[in-house]
């Protein structure tokens, strides 16, 4: 096959909907990468549910969406690292800014904390999807593709127990050096240009 290859750009498609649903992206790491588990930690602490930052200060705090999560996609070859929200017509002018703001910040002023919540949710989150048997079938088909071999839950979880609050940070700022990929869906007359959204992430 040939190899993996991100390169950004922008799709924006004005339609009569009742929201607008926007996916920024940027490229990551791979399944292989050393620093798989330090980016899984940053995707929980970031946008993994009620208690991240982005459900925190984009909904909770300014109300701004009605969905905001973050997720990220890996391969054998590369990745990509992505955050969705669920936003009104006339909240998404706001909301792309501070979608970036947070996504940088979140590089910046880390705590101990944080990262201590995000792994022992990642671990949970770990061993809830080896319940099932669809589940188990999945994880374990998944790993002797891309490994040779199932790995056993013992070893994932030390991989987890590794991650750091400097290897977390390191892995966030690492997403910034990408290009991104900003798509958007709705009425989206106020959507802010790709370019202003680009040049946030240096800022």
């Amino acid at each position: 096959m040939e190899p993996l290859k991100y390169e950004g750009g922008s799709r924006i498609e004005n339609r009569k909907l009742e929201q607008v649903h926007v996916i920024f992206g940027l490229p990551t790491v791979s399944y292989t990468d050393d620093s798989f588990y330090d980016l899984q930690v940053f995707n929980t602490l970031l946008g993994g549910g009620m208690s991240s930052r982005l459900f925190q200060e984009i909904r909770e705090k300014r109300g701004l969406v009605y969905s905001v999560y973050s997720f990220s996609s890996h391969y054998v070859d590369g990745g990509l690292f992505s955050i969705y929200a669920g936003t009104g017509a006339n909240d998404v002018g706001e909301l792309m800014p501070v979608m970036c703001d947070e996504l940088v910040r979140a590089t910046e002023d880390l705590t101990e904390e944080e990262v201590a919540r995000a792994r022992a949710q990642l671990k949970a989150s770990v061993v809830m999807a080896m319940e099932s048997n669809s589940g188990r079938c999945e994880t374990l088909a998944r790993q002797i593709q891309i490994f040779g071999r199932p790995q056993s839950m013992e070893e994932i979880v030390e991989k987890i127990d590794g991650v750091d609050l400097e290897s977390v940070r390191r892995s966030g700022k690492a997403l910034l050096d990408g290009t991104p990929t900003v798509t958007a869906l709705g009425p989206v007359d106020q959507m802010p240009s790709y370019d202003d959204l680009a040049a946030r992430l240096r800022s």
